[in-house]
C-alpha cells in the first residue's frame, strides 16, 4: 500500500476498467479516465493511494479533503475532460443524460461551501484477480486513516442503492451509515454513506479495553 503517483495513472485506469465495467466513467473511455484521476492526483489535498502484488498495482483508493473545493476545480478542467469524453459520447448517445446528470451535480457541489473536515472516498477499485483477498477493505480501512491524519472528522461516499447489495453491505460492515438517498438520474437511485472517524479506532491506538 503505498500513494500513488503519475507513473500510476495507467495502471489505475486498467483496474479501473476491470473493477467498474458498464458505469458511466467507464463507458467514457480511458482518456476520461486518465483526466479525471489526474485531477485528483494534481489537487491540493488528496488522498489516493494503490495496492500492488508482485510489482502490479492491482487495486486505487482516490478521494479528496473539502469536497467542494476539488469540484471547483474539476470545473475549471470540464472542457479538456469533455474533449476526452467526446467520441465515446459521439457513439452512444444514451450516455448523454447520464453525463449531464453527473456535470449538474459536480456543478451543485462545486459551489457548495467549503467544508475542510470532510473527505470524499470518489472511487476504489480491486482488479478482478485480486477480489476476495481483502485488498478492498485495506484500501478503505488505509483512506480513513490518511483522512484522519489530514484533520478529517467526517468521510462521505456515495453509492447506488439498487442492484448492489454486496457494496452496501461492505461500507455497512466497515462502520458507514447510509444518511439519505438522491436519484442522480430518474432511473438510479444512490445511498449516501458517512462515517465519524472519532468512531474508528486507529491502527496506533491501543485496543480499548
Amino acid at each position: 500500500m503505498r500513494t500513488a503517483s503519475p507513473s500510476d495513472l495507467d495502471s489505475i485506469v486498467r483496474v479501473h476498467q476491470q473493477a467498474f465495467e458498464g458505469f458511466l466513467m467507464t463507458l467514457l473511455g480511458p482518456r476520461f479516465l486518465r483526466g479525471y484521476y489526474q485531477c485528483v492526483l494534481t489537487y491540493a489535498q488528496p488522498i489516493f493511494l494503490v495496492a500492488e502484488r508482485e510489482g502490479q498495482v492491482v487495486g486505487f483508493v482516490a478521494g479528496f479533503v473539502n469536497p467542494p473545493r476539488f469540484y471547483a476545480q474539476l470545473r475549471q478542467r470540464k472542457l479538456p475532460l469533455a474533449l476526452a469524453a467526446a467520441s465515446h459520447l459521439m457513439w452512444r448517445p444514451r450516455l448523454w443524460q447520464r453525463a449531464l446528470s453527473s456535470l449538474r451535480r459536480a456543478e451543485t457541489l462545486a459551489l457548495s461551501n467549503d467544508e475542510p473536515t470532510l473527505a470524499e472516498l470518489a472511487s476504489v477499485g480491486v482488479a478482478p484477480a485480486a477480489q476476495g483477498l481483502g485488498a478492498g477493505k485495506q484500501l478503505v480501512l488505509a483512506f480513513l486513516e490518511r483522512a484522519r491524519e489530514r484533520g478529517v472528522a467526517e468521510v462521505v461516499l456515495t453509492t447506488d442503492a439498487h442492484h448492489n447489495d454486496a457494496v452496501n453491505a461492505f461500507y455497512q460492515k466497515l462502520g458507514f451509515t447510509c444518511m439519505r438517498q438522491f436519484w442522480h438520474t430518474p432511473e438510479r437511485l444512490m445511498n449516501e454513506y458517512r462515517i465519524r472517524l472519532e468512531q474508528v479506532e486507529s491502527p496506533h491506538q491501543e485496543p480499548s479495553r
